[in-house]
């Protein structure tokens, strides 16, 4: 169910295209940059329905677990117990961060967009590029921006370090069904 919820969430955040932010147009005009903050408020509410259902679904699955431990005898009881907590609250750990590290993004691409909005009397495009006649509102622009930057570079780290355990997972896992084999 929570992968399903992932999924869900991955997919309505894919249709929000997100890389279009970041392209020149959402901040060379007063449309595209509305356009851009309606994006961010449209991944604000999905980011929260999804920590609602998040919120929701973790105790009636951990009333589930402890259910099922509980019908264990004691000894295998104490033996699940002691690989599962750990396990479920590194889970927890990891999923409020990416929720703090999402509200902390979402809030930043926000703080960019408006810093545009209220002060295109000393922004313009000049061959392509975004020019900035305000030492104070590009050093806004840009530490909103390295928010951004910093997040999406640690989730990146942090999804590379998820598929490298689940690859040595798979390769140990793969090398005991040969080893079962022969």
């Amino acid at each position: 169910m929570a992968q399903q919820a992932a999924g869900a969430y991955q997919q309505a955040q894919s249709a929000l295209r997100l890389e279009r932010l970041f392209m020149l147009e959402s901040v060379a005009t007063e449309e595209g940059t509305r356009e851009a903050l309606d994006t961010v408020a449209r991944l604000a509410e999905l980011h929260q329905v999804h920590q609602q259902m998040f919120a929701r679904f973790v105790p009636a699955a951990m009333k589930q677990i402890t259910e099922a431990i509980a019908a264990l005898p004691a000894d295998k009881a104490r033996e699940y117990e002691q690989g599962l907590i750990p396990s479920v609250n590194r889970t927890l750990t990891e999923q409020a961060e990416f929720y703090a590290n999402r509200d902390r993004w979402i809030n930043a691409v926000r703080e960019m967009f408006t810093i545009v909005e209220k002060n295109r009397d000393v922004i313009s495009v000049h061959d392509g590029q975004l020019m900035f006649h305000d030492d104070d509102v590009i050093d806004r622009y840009e530490a909103a921006r390295q928010v951004m930057n910093d997040i999406h570079a640690y989730e990146l780290a942090h999804v590379q370090e998820k598929m490298a355990r689940a690859a040595a997972s798979s390769a140990y896992l793969a090398a005991l069904e040969r080893g079962a084999k022969l």
